[in-house]
């Protein structure tokens, strides 16, 4: 394992998503890299993995452009690769569903003007991965397995969980549809699904991760963001790199994308912008320091505001016995007006999506409407990700409201 990152990043300005720009400067990211011949041979199959989280037009910031989608199958086929255009969402991994994603994403005129192929087997695989932390054996999508090359294209978004959803949360992706709520379940505390993250990561090791970070996604990503023009292209093929890069690039330190900072204690990186070489466009110039974060809110009494810290320490007494200043109760009271809960709107039809996905089954309809346990909930997120009405709201208690002026 490496104890610093030393793989280099690419900078480049792309203002919007004009094909023709987009195009000039994806291959100027991918130049600065040694070009696309350093990743891809003439009749490799290559896996353009994009992130297709639910069928949101491209000016929802919701998903990878499909301007940049395009421009990399180009530059594939330019040096004799095939490009399969893939990904599973949060929901059913179902043909008919893809192809649906697919034309409301863009993809279907990306493949179309690229000469791409749009994947449509919804199989999956069990593989192993004897260097997991956590995930020994994973379940991916077959055409994953029979890609001699996969480039990662993530969207620069907010996520409420995360932090932020960069090139190793992208990966998530590969778990097949309903699998991944799966995953949610099983992999709790937190920590352990991050280290889950990092085992999907270095299971599929892309040979290049290209940030689609044009527009990007504030506020309550991954899904229910407002757009923010952020104007870059960013490449590396590191993906732990770019996500330290990227992070900086928004105005978060990058410790507070817990897949980095998951990592930075497994040895995988030092998540440290200092130690990550730049290539192409000054960063600073490019910075947006005010980007909206979201919600989601930590625990961590260290974290608190001042007046509450000394509530809520815990201190280790005589005989490894621990008591805090205040009874556990009020203790564990104080922690939960920090977390953000969800909860169906006005906007909620009762559909039905929030209740299939949910991997605890804390969620339930009643005369239309979902109605979330909080006692089962455990913080993933899902309901409000894959809602098709985006009616999941996130909210923090009043306590925390007051305390944190979210």
């Amino acid at each position: 394992m490496q104890s610093t990152t030393t793989a280099p990043v690419a900078i480049v300005r792309c203002a919007d998503y004009e094909l023709s720009a987009v195009e000039t400067a994806v291959r100027r990211t991918i130049d600065l890299l040694g070009g696309m011949s350093t990743f891809v041979q003439p009749g490799q199959r290559v896996l353009l993995k994009v992130n297709l989280l639910r069928p949101a037009a491209p000016e929802s910031a919701c998903t990878t452009h499909p301007a940049v989608v395009a421009a990399v199958a180009k530059l594939v086929a330019e040096v004799g690769g095939r490009a399969l255009i893939a990904d599973s969402s949060g929901g059913p991994y179902q043909a008919g569903l893809l192809r649906t994603y697919y034309r409301k994403c863009g993809y279907t005129w990306a493949a179309e003007v690229s000469g791409a192929e749009l994947n449509e087997d919804v199989s999956s695989v069990q593989v192993a991965h004897p260097e997991g932390i956590v995930l020994r054996r994973l379940d991916v999508i077959t055409p994953l397995t029979q890609a001699d090359v996969v480039i990662n294209l993530p969207k620069l978004k907010t996520h409420n969980l995360t932090g932020l959803s960069l090139a190793v949360k992208n990966l998530f992706g590969v778990i097949p549809g309903m699998v991944k709520t799966g995953y949610h379940g099983k992999l709790q505390p937190q920590e352990r699904f991050f280290e889950g993250l990092l085992d999907i990561y270095t299971y599929v090791r892309p040979a290049l991760n290209l940030m689609d970070a044009v527009v990007g996604m504030e506020g309550n990503g991954p899904s229910g963001g407002d757009p923010r023009p952020v104007g870059a292209l960013l490449a590396s093929t590191d993906g732990l790199a770019l996500d330290v890069v990227c992070a900086d690039l928004v105005g978060y330190d990058p410790l507070a994308v817990y897949t980095t900072a998951t990592a930075v204690k497994h040895g995988l990186t030092s998540g440290r912008l200092e130690d990550v070489p730049l290539l192409g466009d000054e960063l600073a110039p490019l910075r947006v320091p005010d980007y909206r974060k979201g919600m989601a809110a930590s625990v961590d009494p260290g974290l608190l505001p001042k007046g509450l810290r000394g509530a809520v320490r815990v201190q280790e007494e005589e005989g490894g016995q621990h008591r805090g200043l205040v009874h556990r109760a009020l203790y564990d009271w104080l922690g939960k007006q920090f977390v953000v809960v969800p909860s169906a709107g006005p906007n909620c039809t009762g559909c039905g999506v929030c209740a299939r996905h949910c991997p605890v089954e804390a969620i339930t309809i009643v005369n239309k409407h979902a109605y979330m346990d909080l006692d089962k909930c455990i913080r993933c997120y899902c309901c409000h990700e894959l809602c098709p009405q985006l009616a999941v709201e996130l909210k923090m208690p009043w306590l925390g409201r007051l305390l944190t002026r979210k």
